[in-house]
């Protein structure tokens, strides 16, 4: 099984607001325990409170200063790094219960920095594009191992920028959004994804055309996070006190370079039970695991993935702190660790070539106020904590036993309420 860069969506819980949110990055094939990585770290920071992305450099040292940051939607949640590193893409929740956009970047590695993205050119010139709608409360993004695709899962209905003349409940609830990349500008097109018989597909009321329309999910659930592999997505999703991981596939048409290039979505080609509310979910660095937290249960339940996408239980799930709401991987693929808002604190597992999960001694570790994400640097040097409540970033080291030591003392993460983090090298 091919295994690639992924991004996921993780459920988070806060006072006063009810959407879902965030997503981060995870980069395969870097080095690692407690290795350099070599060139210049940066980590990004979002917050339900800012319009902007915040850029932080990392030492070799792991110590964090802030370089500036980038505007974008008004209640950033997600965000997800193409695997070649060339673009960014930030998902705007619209609150959770309005439609929602993408903010479309290129990026400049050895800074850091990101710039809006241009479309493909339209006589001779190049125009900035602008965030590209997805629907009602996106709270996940992943990006296929070519970077030629991304996927959003959507909370609600979807809201073209057209008008339609009908709309089943089939369609209109819960989706996930496809949309094609372009290489050389990094701008994203949505791929009409046709409906599952015997639901008509939406019409432009005026033209007869057919509506870019979200691949449809079923209508009770509710996605938190997406990872994908190959040809394969993994979708977590809740439905009234069940949580399940569902596989679907995608099939590729077309051609990148003739701008006829699509992905087709179907499935599920099997669902399995996973806790009660799946509140994030990761993938290892092999391809060969998937990790999903539940905040409810306080565990986390590790799953092996065979080539047909089939997701088989490995063991028991193991405690976590109080209200689990992110996890990571650790690129060498041999640790995982949680954020635990409810505890305020970070717990450690290691894992064998079984996917087996054991806590590390000394964990839980103890972080800052309502932890909401981690995310590690590529090479696994560090682990960065968002602390929710006190609109800080925890970082520490992280030893050849995958232990945690603090590095100095939390930095402030000039985004409000930061929900999520990406780091590259």
């Amino acid at each position: 099984m091919r295994f690639f860069a992924m991004a996921f969506g993780e459920r988070t819980l806060r006072a006063g607001w009810l959407g879902l949110s965030l997503v981060a990055l995870v980069l395969a094939g870097v080095g690692g325990c407690g290795g350099s990585g070599g060139g210049s770290k940066i980590l990004y920071v979002l917050g339900l409170g800012s319009p902007n992305v915040s850029i932080f450099a990392v030492s070799g040292g792991g110590a964090l200063t802030f370089t500036g940051s980038v505007s974008t939607g008004a209640a950033p949640n997600a965000i997800g790094i193409d695997p070649m590193l060339r673009f960014a893409y930030v998902v705007d929740s619209g609150g959770g219960s309005q439609p929602g956009g993408v903010s479309q970047y290129v990026l400049t590695r050895s800074t850091g920095l990101l710039t809006v993205a241009t479309l493909p050119a339209a006589n001779g010139t190049n125009s900035p594009s602008t965030p590209i709608e997805t629907g009602i409360g996106p709270a996940a993004i992943a990006i296929d191992g070519t970077g030629n695709f991304a996927f959003v899962a959507n909370t609600g209905a979807i809201s073209p920028n057209i008008p339609v003349c009908s709309l089943t409940p089939s369609v209109c609830g819960p989706s996930i959004s496809v949309y094609t990349i372009d290489s050389v500008g990094g701008a994203l097109t949505e791929v009409k994804q046709p409906p599952a018989p015997p639901v008509p597909t939406p019409l432009n009321c005026m033209t007869n055309q057919l509506v870019p329309c979200p691949f449809p999910l079923p209508t009770s659930v509710v996605p938190s996070a997406l990872a994908t592999t190959g040809s394969m997505v993994f979708v977590a999703m809740a439905n009234a006190g069940m949580g399940s991981v569902a596989t679907y596939t995608f099939k590729t048409t077309g051609n990148s370079n003739e701008g006829t290039l699509a992905a087709t979505l179907s499935g599920p080609t099997s669902t399995t039970a996973a806790g009660t509310n799946p509140s994030g979910m990761v993938m290892d660095s092999s391809g060969k695991f998937l990790f999903v937290a539940d905040s409810v249960t306080n565990t986390v339940a590790a799953f092996s993935i065979a080539t047909s996408g089939q997701l088989s239980p490995v063991g028991t799930p193991i405690a976590t702190g109080t209200t689990p709401v992110s996890l990571r991987a650790h690129p060498s693929g041999n640790f995982l660790y949680t954020a635990n808002q409810g505890s305020n604190d970070v717990s450690a597992f290691s894992f064998d070539s079984s996917g087996t999960l054991t806590a590390l001694s000394g964990s839980p570790f103890p972080a800052g106020t309502s932890p909401s994400y981690v995310a590690t640097d590529p090479a696994g040097s560090f682990l960065f904590v968002a602390n929710r409540d006190k609109n800080t970033i925890s970082v520490f080291s992280i030893d050849s036993s995958g232990a945690l030591k603090p590095v100095g003392t939390p930095v402030p993460s000039v985004a409000i309420n930061p929900i999520a983090l990406a780091s590259i090298n």
